[in-house]
């Protein structure tokens, strides 16, 4: 790897950071500072991906060229090989957990700068036996009708999930709520005084750009719930 390649493009990435126009501050804005360091993080994990491919390939030439020297007879060139590819394979490894670091370190900065609340558009949702009905959805009529909404690239972690509805009496049943490996299930109860706010607690999203998918498990007569908003709290907020 060329440090000097890797200096200056440290150096351009940091000229640009200072050249930007300056923004005013709120809360809506992303810290700059972050940003920044997230910029610097991933440069430094796209460097280091880059490095391995073309080191997993000379580990494997390695191999081979050590495995065909021992067969030779060529007992001084095998260990120079065998040599090579031991320190190669300490090189990987540390690599290894280089990378590992930066992406824990970029996880945690992503997850900063996540506001304190994420809603998920009532009408982005993909509806299946489900409808909308002025801004709220219903005709949750048996198990499987469904709501589904795309995750708009949120950092792997725990998120609660918080929905808003109405149910009345002859509404109600259970739901589950799914990502593409984790699940929650919860009742849902009669709501007594207009809508309520009920957190059905964390769900583990491993794929932050993969599908959320609120599903009936049961319903007790005709409806499960008029649903009006579903939030994700990020569980480190």
């Amino acid at each position: 790897m060329n440090l000097a390649l890797v200096s200056g493009c440290w150096l351009w990435l940091s000229g640009l950071a200072l050249l930007a126009p300056a923004k005013s501050m709120s809360a809506a804005e992303p810290d700059p500072k972050r940003t920044l360091d997230m910029t610097r993080l991933a440069f430094q994990r796209s460097i280091v991906e880059a490095s391995l491919a073309p080191l997993k390939k000379h580990l494997s030439e390695l191999i081979l060229l050590e495995k065909s020297r021992a067969e030779a007879r060529d007992y001084t060139g095998a260990i120079e090989a065998r040599d090579l590819r031991k320190r190669l394979e300490t090189e990987l490894e540390r690599l290894a957990k280089e990378l590992l670091l930066l992406q824990t370190r970029e996880q945690a900065i992503k997850s900063s700068l996540l506001p304190d609340r994420i809603r998920l558009p009532i009408d982005a949702a993909n509806l299946t036996g489900v409808h909308r009905e002025g801004g709220l959805l219903t005709g949750w009529s048996k198990p499987g009708a469904s709501a589904e909404w795309k995750l708009d690239n949120l950092p792997p972690g725990g998120y609660e999930v918080i929905l808003r509805y109405r149910c009345t009496p002859l509404e109600g049943g259970s739901l589950t709520v799914q990502e593409t490996r984790f699940s929650l299930m919860a009742d849902v109860e009669t709501t007594l005084k207009g809508p309520q706010e009920k957190n059905l607690g964390t769900l583990k999203i491993t794929d932050g750009s993969g599908p959320l998918k609120i599903s009936a498990r049961t319903v007790l007569k005709d409806n499960l719930m008029q649903l009006l908003a579903v939030d994700l709290v990020p569980a480190s907020k």
